[in-house]
């Protein structure tokens, strides 16, 4: 199940989370794929949380967990458009960052992992957890 955590209540002025939503009106897509350490096996039920600063404040914009194939997947975000890569002043610019944090008892968190979204994109995020020694 995916927890979408979009939106802000409407005030009078359009906040820094408002606007970067106008200045980025492409759409890609992330999928993450927890395993343990080896890639050997999936880790159901990981916590996934995407991330991004606004006003120097981190804002989560997905909180949800991992299924029994130790997926999320379909994970909508706001890019840069599509246009932005075709264009050689900005195709060196044309990604748009996140931060992606998982979490799972028994394993070494994964905090602020930078993944790099495209427009009209799936992006795949490998995640391998180290199990913690006891």
């Amino acid at each position: 199940m995916v927890e979408q955590m979009y939106g802000e209540p409407q005030t009078g002025t359009a906040s820094a989370y408002e606007l970067f939503q106008r200045a980025h009106p492409g759409r890609g897509s992330l999928r993450v794929q927890v395993s343990t350490a080896r890639g050997t096996f999936p880790v159901a039920g990981a916590t996934v949380e995407v991330t991004r600063m606004f006003d120097g404040v981190p804002r989560v914009l997905y909180k949800t967990t991992t299924n029994n194939s130790g997926v999320v997947e379909k994970l909508i975000l706001p890019t840069l458009p599509v246009d932005y890569s075709r264009q050689e002043a900005t195709a060196e610019d044309s990604g748009t960052v996140y931060q992606v944090s998982v979490y799972q008892p028994g394993f070494a968190p994964l905090v602020n992992s930078s993944v790099e979204l495209y427009d009209k994109i799936e992006t795949i995020l490998p995640v391998a957890l180290q199990p913690l020694v006891r």
